[in-house]
């Protein structure tokens, strides 16, 4: 209803409003202003152009893990970059996935269970990447984050815990089919079941066959492949990001490194996908990275700059981007009608 949207946005404002305020105590917000103002131009253009390359790969992994006959990478291009910015909207990524299904069906003549079956295996793959990724940046700076780590954690544990994140995904993703058709068997085997629960049932059953036929059709593999390249991709953006933002500021003192960056990005990652009502997630984003760089050994202040600066420009190219997709969604639409 439409009062209990608002109260839900007036929460969530709050809550962002909150832990920003929160986080930039002692740090004054023209501190943020200036270092965006003054940030490195080639570190900002180079985070534009490694950005729009992840979306490339993303809309590629799409078309990879859809069944043929598959829209062309152009128009999932447009799609994807929709989708990836109302990721952050809600929690648990429902705008993103809402948005691509919708796109999907009513744009590339995709039915909704393929679709959905595509997001879902693909948000699986990110976290599947996670794991390795962030085991091997623990590795690197294993000093850093012997202070943070519980006595004896070394070399094995990391690896283990880096492939236990990996088999965890694994296992998820082998899990989604067989789930979604238990799912509808519990919906559609009561024979008191109502029509509506009937139809979600044969829903939920084309949505598991869907995932079994994306598992099934050997595609997983170059998805994974791809999706490691989309992770390492995000990660060399925002670290161009960061190193643009610190020349702004003129930080003299020690600056995070790439792999500071990438436990601090999983770390953050891991918190912005839990259910807090954030508005965009901003407050749990910033929170997240911040109190992995100060556990890293890194100043508050300007580890809160920076955190809030890279937010900030990440959601505004991200919706300028969304938004020009849109737009030329619409104008494709009027072209063709017309």
């Amino acid at each position: 209803m439409p009062g209990k949207r608002s109260a839900g946005l007036l929460l969530s404002g709050a809550v962002s409003v909150a832990l920003l305020l929160l986080l930039m105590r002692g740090v004054p917000w023209g501190d943020v202003a200036g270092s965006v103002a003054r940030a490195s131009r080639p570190g900002l253009a180079l985070y534009a152009a490694v950005t729009v390359a992840a979306l490339w790969l993303r809309a590629l992994r799409f078309r990879v893990l859809l069944a043929p006959p598959r829209p062309g990478t152009g128009p999932l291009f447009l799609a994807t970059a929709v989708q990836n910015c109302l990721g952050d909207l809600v929690p648990a990524r429902l705008a993103s996935f809402g948005s691509w299904v919708w796109l999907l069906v009513r744009r590339l003549a995709v039915a909704p269970e393929p679709a959905a079956a595509t997001f879902l295996v693909s948000f699986v793959l990110d976290f599947a990447t996670l794991g390795p990724l962030l085991a091997l940046a623990v590795l690197m700076r294993l000093d850093a984050a012997a202070g943070i780590l519980p006595a004896g954690f070394g070399v094995g544990w990391v690896a283990a815990l880096g492939g236990a994140l990996f088999a965890a995904s694994a296992l998820v993703i082998l899990a989604l089919g067989p789930a979604a058709r238990a799912a509808a068997g519990t919906l559609g085997g009561a024979t008191a079941a109502s029509s509506r629960r009937r139809a979600l049932a044969v829903r939920l059953e084309a949505l598991a066959a869907a995932l079994d036929g994306t598992r099934r059709a050997g595609t997983l593999l170059p998805a994974f492949a791809l999706s490691a390249g989309i992770r390492l991709a995000k990660y060399v953006a925002l670290a161009a990001l960061m190193s643009a933002l610190l020349d702004g500021l003129g930080v003299a003192t020690a600056r995070p490194g790439f792999w500071d960056l990438i436990i601090g990005i999983s770390a953050t990652e891991i918190v912005a996908s839990l259910p807090i009502p954030a508005l965009g997630q901003f407050g749990v984003w910033e929170g997240g990275l911040v109190g992995s760089f100060v556990l890293l050994g890194f100043e508050r202040g300007p580890a809160t700059i920076v955190a809030v600066g890279i937010h900030a420009i990440t959601q505004a190219f991200e919706y300028a981007l969304g938004a020009l997709a849109l737009g030329v969604i619409a104008a494709t639409k009027r072209a063709a009608r017309d």
